[in-house]
């Protein structure tokens, strides 16, 4: 009997079912944006990425669990894109608000199918959207850092106190409005052109100086 060492296999990589898992829901998004939920069938996804079905369905068990994970997965990329510009404590806050309106408009720009998913999402699944980053949710970890955020941006002197949910809820529907336009008119989307329309007006406002001034002087809000 031979006392040679059995070789051992290759070892197994950690990061390959993660890596398998994110290609099939960035594929998954692209499919269901350009077929529905209900025109889309999963052999289409597998084929995308050759491979079987059974390696799809390993994955996730059902087409409807596939789906909302792409959704979920879409929305993480998001979020973590938009934490990194938020996140940063020595910012100038204002600036802030300026590269966070950009960073949304750009992950829609490099993700249009990310768009798409949120419509489908809504219409096929209601009970299970969530609001997307600019959304507020009392109790979430997010409304935590919004509120943060926005009583740093209040202590600098450059806006005036508003409640924190209206800021955001104000700001959200404006960019998710842009987003949504771009994708059913087919507009070309301008990330660094839209935000400064949509910071203009949310920062300056529509009346001018002298009309502002006329209406403090006059008493009227």
């Amino acid at each position: 009997m031979s006392n040679t060492a059995r070789k051992p296999g290759r070892p197994k990589d950690p990061g390959l079912e993660a890596r398998r898992r994110a290609q099939i829901l960035d594929t998954a998004a692209k499919v269901f944006a350009g077929f529905g939920f209900a025109g889309t069938q999963v052999q289409v996804i597998a084929d995308r990425l050759g491979v079987g079905n059974g390696t799809v369905y390993r994955y996730f068990p059902t087409k409807e669990a596939l789906f909302l994970a792409a959704v979920e997965h879409g929305l993480a990329e998001l979020t973590a894109e938009m934490d990194a510009v938020v996140d940063d404590p020595v910012a100038d806050p204002v600036e802030q608000v300026r590269r966070a309106v950009r960073a949304y408009l750009e992950f829609f720009r490099r993700r249009p199918e990310m768009a798409e998913l949120f419509i489908q999402e809504r219409a096929a699944f209601p009970h299970h959207h969530r609001p997307l980053y600019f959304a507020q949710q009392d109790g979430d970890e997010h409304a935590c850092k919004h509120t943060a955020f926005w009583n740093r941006l209040v202590a600098t002197g450059q806006v005036r106190p508003m409640p924190v949910d209206r800021f955001f809820a104000v700001v959200g529907d404006l960019l998710y409005g842009t987003i949504l336009t771009n994708l059913l008119t087919g507009r070309p989307a301008d990330p660094d052109a839209q935000a400064e329309d949509v910071l203009d007006v949310v920062m300056n406002g529509m009346l001018s100086d002298a009309e502002r001034d006329r209406r403090r002087a006059g008493g009227e809000s």
